[in-house]
């Protein structure tokens, strides 16, 4: 594991140590899932065009599909804000920053651009893999008051009734 990813689990270890941080991030989960949008990271829509966006957009969209957050006029920032209050949202432009490094660092590849040009693109496919694994790696470990997981034990093994 790089330095860049071990920064972005644990912006989302600390995000998700909290009820509305870890709910945020199940949306951007859900989001990512069942949009059948595009996941790039360092912006809310990707410059070339196209609907995509980055873990947070993602939460925003799902958000809004969910009544969870209202469609906003303005900065989607400060509806992530409100929903998560000010110290969450801190970790949010945390994890935001985490996530651009490890994006630009790991995931973008030289390809021809226009004119058949060199330009970085994301591959966006091993991108979103990575954060879908992380995501889930971070919401199976909490614990505690933000958790779902306290106290559930394993079920037992079923027994063969033919022994």
């Amino acid at each position: 594991m790089t330095r860049d990813e071990q920064h972005v689990r644990d912006e989302l270890a600390a995000l998700a140590a909290t009820t509305k941080g870890r709910q945020l991030l199940q949306l951007a989960l859900r989001g990512i899932e069942e949009s059948g949008r595009g996941l790039t990271y360092g912006c809310w829509v990707k410059q070339d065009g196209g609907v995509a966006g980055c873990l947070f957009q993602h939460a925003y969209w799902q958000g809004v599909s969910e009544g969870q957050f209202q469609l906003a006029k303005g900065e989607v920032g400060g509806a992530l804000k409100e929903y998560v209050g000010e110290d969450d949202f801190a970790i949010v432009m945390e994890s935001i920053r985490a996530f651009d490094s490890l994006g630009k660092r790991r995931f973008r590849r030289w390809q021809r651009g226009r004119l058949g040009l060199p330009a970085h693109r994301l591959d966006e496919q091993l991108w979103r893999s990575t954060i879908e694994r992380l995501l889930v790696d971070t919401l199976a470990a909490t614990t505690g008051e933000a958790g779902v997981r306290v106290g559930l034990e394993p079920a037992p093994p079923a027994l063969d009734a033919r022994a």
